[in-house]
């Protein structure tokens, strides 16, 4: 894995040790802006390590059995009577053993820059970089010094003020014995019992430490990072802005197309209803209403309708008929026969005869023995 370590020197973030941790032979970069960041084109893993001047850390044991806002509640329920600032000025994060007040401001422009890089990035205190589960320990980076507890609390110091935080921590903790990873004399010979005489070395550290350190970066969502996220391209882009588009609109155009569908139903329901009754003013229960509109129509005004008895020609000549238009008022028909065989023509003939159907004209050509045209029919409507 690719993994880069980013020091911030300073709360501006206009000043940034760059270190490639999967590289003993890289040197580190010095940056002026978290921009440059985005240079970075081979990287997987960025642990972002913030100035201790933003971030405060208290030793306070969480409560499993509560929530996590519960408990994040109860931590700064403990630590507010040291809170110069209001409460709501600062971001509260809880490891198993530890809290953390950092500054909001600061964090959300961090966070902000961090969002647009296409890694993982991890962020959390500068003095946690060294830090043990089972000691403490000392770590000199450049001029600072930073002291880490067993607990993920910890703090940061310029050389300068070394000796006198020194002498705090001594009096607070009668026994601590940290390692120390320092070439400072003076601070070797304070704790001679545990002095490893080891330099600190970002490429030391192994990206697996990363998951036991707190994390302080949350993603800030915007549509440019998304669309950054993505990669799309400017087509791919336009059309899913038009699919967004017509999810939206979707469900508001069906509405109205149904609500139209319904009114043009009811309307012309109501059309229909009026042809057939003036007293009709409104559709409430159409089948009712047509059933009472029905008890109404006259019976023996319904004229007696008698259609021809065409089932000989279907019988003899179906396949041969290609089309048939009956004239009801005329009591006639046409019967349209294609290559009907003769004699076969001259049973259909004959029997229509029977069956009172006569053939008053034929419209007929044959060909090698087939009838081809349109026989003009009248039959008895009495």
């Amino acid at each position: 894995m690719n993994f880069y370590i980013a020091h911030i020197l300073s709360s501006n973030l206009d000043l940034i040790h760059l270190y490639n941790a999967s590289s003993k032979n890289e040197s580190k970069k010095t940056l002026n802006s978290l921009r440059q960041l985005d240079d970075i084109d081979d990287a997987e893993l960025l642990l972002v390590l913030i100035p201790s001047s933003e971030v405060t850390s208290y030793e306070f044991i969480q409560n499993t059995s509560l929530s996590e806002q519960i408990n994040i509640a109860n931590f700064i329920s403990d630590i507010d009577s040291n809170f110069i600032d209001p409460v709501s000025d600062n971001e509260y994060f809880l490891s198993e053993a530890a809290g953390y007040v950092v500054n909001k401001s600061f964090l959300t422009e961090l966070n902000q820059y961090l969002s647009n890089l296409n890694y993982k990035v991890h962020v959390t205190p500068e003095y946690l970089i060294n830090s043990f589960n089972d000691s403490d320990s000392i770590t000199q980076i450049d001029k600072k010094y930073m002291f880490a507890y067993k607990n993920k609390c910890g703090f940061s110091i310029s050389g300068n003020n070394l000796n006198q935080y020194l002498e705090l921590v001594v009096n607070d903790k009668p026994n601590y014995e940290p390692i120390i990873y320092s070439s400072n004399i003076d601070l070797n010979n304070k704790f001679k019992s545990t002095n490893e005489n080891k330099d600190f070395v970002f490429q030391d550290v192994d990206s697996t430490k990363v998951e036991s350190l707190p994390n302080f970066f949350k993603i800030n969502l915007s549509l440019n990072l998304f669309i950054k996220k993505m990669s799309f391209s400017r087509a791919q882009l336009i059309s899913s802005l038009l699919a967004i588009f017509f999810i939206i609109l979707a469900p508001n155009y069906l509405v109205y197309k149904n609500k139209h569908d319904t009114q043009l139903y009811v309307d012309a329901t109501f059309n229909i209803f009026s042809s057939l009754s003036k007293d009709i003013n409104r559709v409430v229960a159409p089948r009712n209403q047509i059933d009472q509109i029905l008890e109404n129509v006259p019976m023996n005004n319904t004229p007696d309708i008698k259609l021809p008895n065409l089932d000989l020609f279907f019988k003899y000549g179906e396949k041969y008929i290609s089309d048939i238009t009956v004239d009801v008022k005329n009591s006639s028909a046409k019967v349209k026969i294609n290559s009907m065989p003769s004699f076969q023509f001259n049973i259909l003939k004959n029997g229509a005869e029977k069956l009172n159907i006569k053939i008053s004209e034929q419209n007929l050509e044959t060909t090698d023995g087939n009838i081809d045209g349109v026989l003009n029919l009248k039959y008895e409507n009495n």
